[in-house]
């Protein structure tokens, strides 16, 4: 027989879970309103700031986060009923955390990096350079990926859709 966890422990897990996701979806909305910011940006030192504090969003707010939220949502899913590969919302959520993951590993922390060096480098010239504002833009992109991705995934977390895997309709939801 399989391990399950006790409801008092499901419970409290279900809650880091679901303040992990919030806390990430929050950076994520304050990574894209920084985002904003960086793109109208009136000085160097103005653009310096908001860079310093959009890569500390996405260390404290959004990197930490994530990785709780993938793992806590693999110990709901391997040590309850729901199981891990069970129902489609399940994998569809465990697809999606994954390459968010990876795309802000890949991607949006390379984005950020990027014109954190420009911003430094460059300051007031950084708002004129080539392929500043276009990287600005891709990392509000990602933002807005994130966000689409994390309220989709609250959305089939609630709802439950799509069935069970192995196609049978009993023990929906």
């Amino acid at each position: 027989m399989s391990y399950k966890l006790s409801m008092k422990a499901k419970q409290a897990i279900i809650t880091v879970h679901v303040l992990s996701v919030v806390c990430w979806l929050g950076g994520a909305a304050v990574m894209l309103l920084l985002g904003l910011h960086v793109l109208r940006a009136e000085s160097g030192d103005q653009l310096h700031y908001t860079l310093e504090n959009m890569h500390l969003v996405d260390v404290v707010m959004i990197r930490y986060t994530a990785l709780v939220a993938l793992l806590t949502g693999l110990v709901l899913s391997i040590w309850t009923h729901w199981g891990l590969f069970k129902y489609y919302w399940i994998v569809i959520k465990l697809i999606l955390t994954v390459g968010l993951i990876v795309f802000g590993i890949q991607y949006m922390g390379s984005w950020l990096s990027q014109l954190m060096r420009d911003g430094d480098l460059l300051r007031d010239l950084a708002l004129g350079a080539p392929g500043f504002r276009q990287t600005g833009y891709s990392l509000m992109g990602g933002a807005i990926a994130n966000i689409a991705a994390l309220v989709f995934m609250t959305a089939i977390s609630y709802f439950k859709p799509f069935g069970k895997i192995n196609g049978s309709q009993k023990g929906k939801g």
